[in-house]
């Protein structure tokens, strides 16, 4: 029988619907803050980034067209052990996500309710935690019984994401367009560092970071060395106009009056739903409030459920624990996984503040995770090292614009994790060479804290690059592969 394989739309489809989250309930607000008017030339920069990262992951599935490629693509061109730190990366930054999309829904739904005992001012209360913790645990039961039923609604559930933001910019637009909000004086104050800092901390990358499906799904599609790539382009197009767009109807809608302190000082916890409110457009408040739960729910089930077969991935590996490698008959996937998964995400709900605290936390992970792209493909396509090497510096760069204290919570996750990982594959190989394999990364991504000089640190990527994607390194490395994984009989 011949296996059904994902077409180039639905491929397209797909990653379009996992970049329609929470993001788009929030971003245009921030990059307003963050960039004024520059704005839009964030997103664009944003686009051109993640598209970038994106043809890297591309070239790699070109070689290994396997499934979960974004969490496997280092352990492909090096080993399990140097892989380790990207694939953790991954998961985690996608699991922070659950926690986020829950915060996001919590966030519009307590505004609209104007109960003080779920939310004061822009503040979520311990009551509102328990809401949303809540929403976290409905994740858990549609993974658990009704993921099928859901999967059913997908397509249903795409197509709403997609016409209440074009119906949110076609309502703003012809509302209330005020084009003396694009001349402020304060608009001066913004510079191509505003820029910059935009990309992470008003969520642009967070936004976008989506497109990863396609080559997560790489097995699955059709004509995968042609369609991944064509996937990604399209796909980060479309919905970089759809972004653009709606910033420009938010930016000429907000009345002037709530401008008089400039951008910086805006601060909607609900934006789009506040301004609707303040429009008098009734409809697409409740309109908004009602995507509100249904594109972050979306997001949240779907990832849940992925990082749950990614954790079970990797213990497979030998990443993790075999605990949680169990199949439960009959589910097709670890229950033992998504309870874990389900358990570190509330955790992580309860200790953030706001879903812009959250979600940096979140695209820090996300971007240590970019970084196994170019050098995956620079190790498997030496030719394509310039192109690698010129992405990795970018992402080193926009790696400095992290807070410092959300920089030394990642560092210190990740070298807990490493130093537990460490310590289990001592049984099987020297310390020597397990250092070998996992100091390089972790000396690197303390730097980051350490040494927050981007031409420091810029200089480091060129070099950290060239050493980790040298032929030399990347045979030793390729010696230690466990040489029981079969990446295609794994899937």
């Amino acid at each position: 029988m011949t296996e059904k394989k994902i077409s180039l739309v639905s491929a397209t489809a797909l990653s379009i619907a996992t970049m329609i989250g929470s993001g788009w309930l929030f971003s245009a607000q921030l990059s307003a803050k963050y960039a004024g008017n520059l704005a839009f030339l964030a997103w664009i920069l944003a686009a051109l980034f993640v598209m970038g990262v994106g043809l890297c992951l591309a070239s790699v599935v070109e070689v290994f067209p396997v499934t979960g490629a974004t969490s496997r693509s280092s352990a492909l061109s090096h080993n399990n052990i140097f892989g380790m730190p990207f694939a953790f990366a991954n998961w985690f930054g996608i699991l922070v996500v659950v926690a986020n999309e829950a915060q996001a829904t919590g966030q519009y739904l307590f505004a609209a309710m104007k109960d003080s005992t779920f939310m004061r001012g822009d503040q979520v209360t311990a009551l509102g935690k328990g809401g949303e913790v809540a929403i976290v645990l409905l994740y858990l039961i549609i993974n658990f019984y009704g993921i099928k039923l859901l999967t059913r609604f997908n397509n249903t559930l795409t197509i709403i994401k997609i016409v209440v933001p074009l119906a949110t910019i076609g309502l703003l637009l012809t509302t209330h367009f005020d084009k003396t909000n694009f001349s402020l004086v304060t608009n001066t104050m913004y510079s191509s560092h505003s820029v910059i800092n935009a990309l992470i901390g008003a969520g642009l990358i967070y936004s976008m970071n989506g497109y990863q499906t396609v080559a997560s799904f790489a097995a699955e599609i059709k004509n995968s060395k042609r369609n991944v790539p064509l996937a990604i382009v399209l796909s980060i197009t479309i919905v970089t106009i759809l972004y653009i767009a709606l910033q420009f109807s938010f930016m000429g809608a907000v009345p002037h009056q709530e401008l008089v302190n400039g951008w910086s000082k805006l601060n909607f916890s609900s934006p789009l739903y506040q301004l609707a409110i303040i429009l008098n457009l009734n409809v697409l408040a409740i309109s908004l409030v009602a995507d509100s739960i249904i594109s972050p729910s979306g997001t949240g089930c779907a990832y849940l459920g992925s990082t749950s077969r990614m954790l079970f991935g990797m213990s497979k590996q030998g990443q993790f624990p075999a605990w949680f490698a169990q199949i439960n008959p009959g589910d097709h996937f670890s229950r033992r996984s998504l309870i874990f998964n389900y358990i570190i995400a509330t955790i992580v709900l309860l200790c953030g503040d706001t879903w812009a605290g959250l979600m940096v936390l979140v695209t820090g992970c996300n971007i240590i995770g970019y970084m196994a792209a170019p050098i995956s493909m620079g190790a498997i396509k030496p030719k394509n090292r310039i192109f690698g090497v010129i992405v990795f510096f970018v992402i080193t760069l926009l790696m400095t614009t992290l807070p410092r204290n959300d920089m030394l919570v990642i560092d210190a996750v990740m070298s807990i994790i490493m130093l537990v990982y460490l310590l289990t594959q001592l049984r099987v190989m020297s310390i020597s060479r397990v250092l070998s394999f996992v100091l390089p990364f972790i000396i690197y991504l303390w730097c980051f804290y350490l040494f927050p000089n981007a031409y420091i640190l810029g200089v480091l990527a060129i070099i950290f690059y060239i050493l980790v994607t040298n032929k030399k390194y990347v045979t030793y490395c390729a010696k230690f592969r466990q040489a029981e994984v079969n990446w295609k009989g794994s899937d």
